[in-house]
């Protein structure tokens, strides 16, 4: 059975259709809808997730209020090149330090859907375990999947998942999203997985229900984006697709406006006995639960009390420190999301958190929200104006304006689509299981094209190397690479730190003994596709065996951790070899040098 899943900023959802009966899965039956799973994640020290309502409860009950307590820890190393370059290079290993909270029981996660837009980001380290970005969105795929395994009583291996209608502005940042999203899905039991655009979902929910052809324009408001789709729906023919458009915009970002209005209550616009302003990119750090907790470091911690003590309000610098050293972040922004909730329904709510030395106790009008979050206003304007002009159409042409997800009940952005196009037009859909009601609707009846990040993963049907062979006749194993697997056999070394690109890409485990070999042609392997190659190599060599010499060196590396979890760095290479036979040599090589008491390891990512 083919699945559709929401994975939302905020919410996450699982249904099936039968081509008459769509079925929503209970996924959280604590929680205040239990067909919605919250997006969030709780990894305690023992490395146990939940996620949910749960991991919301988790964190109030074990983390929230406690004191912040940090140290310094070795957390890796890097290699520092000091003159020349690639072979060449003159570099010597140096060891990386970060300060840990070592008083939190466990970590929140909140949002992971927005990482896909960081090119940058590749993971996180939690505790003592690293993880990728795809590893952390399995976890709530999996979750999904469970459910719907329990609820049907069938193993759930294909699923449509949702994705919006970019990730990013940029074509390259946009694909690997979706590729880190598919490798996610992979590690979560799938097996066929598609993508559809979520107002495309949408699209698809309205066409089935709806007998007469209409020119609909969807709307969808989540925690993340805003996602326009205009499409002509209904009746006997296919829905056809005339204009699809991504504004970066959410729920997300009303939640900051609000925080910035509040920051009077932490610093802002309070100045020193010199009369200078507390620093502003400081209270910048407020506007997300998740960076709040930087200002507890020592050196800021230092300068807040510094500041306190000249200060024009010394109180607000006292919140301010509360705020940041008892983790009180997610426990006030859940308060400020209660009050956007309200001034749906009211034109005025209070704001009241009061923990300590925080004494918040806000009036917010609806006027004064809308004025907060008047620059979002304006972007959500200009998206609905350019999707309709790429449809060549004009606003009068919408027939019906389908709105969905959490952020369109916003008053401010109800009228603003009954000014551009009309109360009478306007349909409001269940905000929270339209799209996945339509993801299931698609999986159910429309075949949606493999994403072209498919070809690079195995499976069944699509082998990319075989007839592999080592000199020393130790062994061999295949495997998806990913943080936490074994680095190789028999040995103690697991991959931790790696590039998000590389997870869950196939690979070879080579047995550690063989990091003495000196043979020429020590891995024998055949590719049935082009593909590069990647070699992680040991970062102490002072010289590269020669078979590695005119490989391209990646920007990137690969740590390793042993069993009492100390690093070891991987410089990584890579070369493209067409389909065919290829031999490389050993880990020490004709022309090696240097200190590498660890083997190769070896990945292939198949080419377009």
């Amino acid at each position: 059975m083919r699945l559709g899943i929401d994975f939302g900023t905020t919410n996450s959802a699982v249904a099936f259709y039968d081509g008459e009966r769509l079925t929503a899965v209970r996924t959280n039956p604590d929680n205040e809808n239990p067909f919605v799973l919250p997006s969030l994640i709780y990894i305690d020290r023992e490395q146990q997730s939940t996620v949910g309502i749960e991991a919301a409860f988790a964190y109030l009950e074990h983390d929230t209020g406690r004191p912040v307590r940090w140290r310094r820890q070795i957390v890796g190393s890097a290699e520092i090149v000091v003159a020349g370059r690639d072979a060449d290079a003159i570099s010597y290993e140096q060891e990386l330090a970060a300060l840990v909270d070592v008083a939190a029981h466990g970590r929140l996660l909140q949002s992971v859907k927005t990482i896909l837009r960081n090119p940058d980001y590749e993971g996180t380290r939690i505790f003592e375990r690293y993880f990728t970005v795809d590893q952390l969105i399995a976890l709530l795929l999996t979750a999904l999947r469970n459910s719907a395994q329990l609820h049907f009583g069938a193993d759930c291996e294909d699923v449509v998942i949702g994705r919006p209608v970019r990730f990013s502005q940029d074509s390259r940042v946009d694909a690997r999203a979706e590729e880190i999203l598919y490798t996610a899905a992979l590690e979560a039991g799938f097996r066929d997985i598609r993508f559809a655009t979520e107002p495309l979902a949408v699209a698809w929910l309205h066409h089935v229900r709806s007998e007469r052809r209409e020119t609909c324009l969807v709307f969808d408001f989540g925690g993340g984006t805003l996602d326009l789709t205009v499409a002509r729906l209904g009746g006997e023919q296919a829905p056809e697709i005339l204009a699809s458009r991504g504004v970066l915009v959410g729920g997300d970002d009303l939640d900051r406006a609000i925080m910035r209005s509040l920051t009077r209550y932490f610093g802002r616009g309070v100045t020193d006995r010199e009369r200078r302003l507390f620093p502003s990119d400081w209270l910048e750090m407020l506007t997300s639960w998740q960076t709040m907790s930087d200002l507890s470091r020592p050196h800021n911690l230092e300068r807040i009390r510094e500041f306190q003590q000249t200060s024009s309000d010394p109180q607000a610098l006292k919140a301010l420190e509360a705020l940041v050293t008892r983790n009180l972040g997610f426990q006030l922004f859940r308060e400020i999301e209660g009050a956007k909730r309200r001034l749906s329904e009211e034109t005025e709510t209070e704001l009241v958190f009061e923990e300590g030395p925080i004494r918040i106790r806000e009036q917010i009008t609806r006027v004064r929200f809308e004025r907060m979050i008047a620059r979002e206003l304006d972007a959500v304007d200009e998206g609905l104006q350019q999707v309709v002009a790429d449809a060549g159409l004009q606003a009068e042409d919408i027939d019906v304006v389908l709105r969905t997800g959490g952020s369109s009940a916003v008053p401010a952005f109800v009228d603003l689509l009954e000014r551009r196009f009309g109360e009478e037009r306007l349909t409001e859909l269940e905000p929270l299981v339209s799209v996945v009601g339509g993801m299931a609707v698609i999986a159910g009846t429309h075949e949606r094209p493999l994403p072209p990040g498919a070809i690079r993963y195995e499976g069944p049907d699509n082998i990319l190397f075989d007839g592999v062979q080592t000199s020393s006749g130790a062994g061999h194993q295949r495997y998806a690479f990913r943080a936490g697997e074994a680095a190789y056999l028999q040995d103690g070394f697991a991959l931790d730190r790696m590039p998000a690109e590389l997870s869950g890409l196939p690979a070879l485990r080579l047995a550690a003994v063989d990091r003495d070999c000196d043979d020429e042609t020590y891995l024998r392997l055949r590719l049935t596709r082009r593909a590069r190659l990647y070699v992680g190599y040991d970062s102490g060599a002072v010289e590269l065996p020669r078979w590695l010499r005119d490989w391209q060196r990646d920007r990137h590396h690969l740590e390793l951790r042993d069993e009492w979890r100390y690093p070891r760095l991987l410089n990584l290479y890579s070369r493209v070899y067409e389909a065919g036979e290829l031999a490389l040599g050993g880990n020490r090589a004709r022309g090696h040098a240097g200190e590498t008491p660890v083997n190769y390891v070896v990945v292939i990512k198949a080419l377009d």
